[in-house]
């Protein structure tokens, strides 16, 4: 893999994916997960790591964490 200045990669546990809540209290789901971070690539790190934790938060809602949550970003 070759990485370019910019270039951002994340790595993370399941927990996050796996995580209960919304309307239907079902799975975040990686799909849902990737797509945020694709939302918030740009932004600072710092305010990368705001967004995950606010949206994780009201996303699980009432629900107690199921498991860890880690989150890694790196840029390039």
């Amino acid at each position: 893999m070759e990485l370019k200045a910019g270039d951002t990669f994340y790595l993370y546990t399941d927990g996050y994916c796996d995580q209960f809540g919304g309307a239907e209290d079902d799975k975040y789901l990686d799909s849902n997960f990737e797509a945020l971070l694709l939302k918030i690539q740009n932004e600072s790190m710092a305010e990368q790591a705001k967004t995950i934790e606010a949206v994780i938060e009201s996303w699980r809602g009432k629900q107690a964490q199921i498991d860890d949550m880690l989150v890694i970003g790196i840029r390039v």
